[in-house]
């Protein structure tokens, strides 16, 4: 066999050697040639399963207790309230002399579900249905209606509760005279504590802020 012959014979016989590694186990890994993607002489990193978390539930808030609450100020209204109305029981109506009034017509207990920002699952809360006649001869613009809702003896703030379950909407628009609009807002009272709440409802600059004291009584 001349030198060349046995040279090609040679390189044939590494080729086979060569092929028959790799496709043996052990410590070697053989290579896979896959379209679209490349081909590396180590290792692919093992994967580690993704694994199902629970939802943490944030601390509640540090105590907050509200002193006062003050009248918030309108572009286009009065600074100083003209109209004004003695407080209620959260079973009565705040009745102005013009002939606005304003009810809690409802009061519901529940519970905060799902995940997500703003979410606390497990949180009880309270929501609450309002209901404000306009019985004046003037439009009452409810576009910046503030709420503020304080429970216990040392009047701890109520975080408002605007998740997806509890299905709240605020007041917005203007009532025009001999119409009414209603409003949920819902704040994370313990059912526990429902038997002492007071709520601030400031709707617009001619009226005093609505106030309501007392017990709860939700279903």
């Amino acid at each position: 066999m001349s030198p060349r012959l046995r040279l090609a014979a040679s390189l044939a016989g590494l080729a086979l050697v060569a092929a028959s590694l790799s496709g043996c186990g052990g410590s070697g890994q053989a290579l896979a040639s896959t379209p679209g993607t490349s081909s590396s002489s180590s290792a692919a990193p093992t994967e580690t399963p993704e694994t199902e978390t629970t939802p943490t539930t944030l601390a509640p808030p540090l105590p907050q207790p509200v002193k006062s609450v003050p009248k918030v100020k309108r572009v286009g209204q009065p600074n100083t309230p003209s109209v004004s109305a003695p407080g209620a029981k959260f079973d009565a109506a705040v009745k102005y002399p013009d002939g606005v009034t304003l009810v809690i017509t409802k009061a519901e207990k529940g519970v905060e579900t799902g995940h997500g920002p703003g979410v606390m699952a497990g949180r009880e809360y309270v929501r609450f249905t309002l209901k404000l006649t306009n019985g004046s001869t003037k439009a009452v613009n409810l576009n910046q209606v503030v709420l503020t809702t304080s429970y216990g003896a040392t009047k701890q703030l109520a975080a408002p509760v605007y998740t997806e379950s509890a299905g709240t909407y605020d007041f917005s628009g203007t009532v025009k005279p001999g119409a009414s609009a209603t409003a949920l807002y819902a704040f994370a009272v313990p059912t526990k504590q429902l038997n002492q709440v007071a709520m601030v409802v400031d709707f617009d600059g001619l009226h005093t802020s609505a106030t309501y004291t007392g017990a709860v009584v939700a279903k």
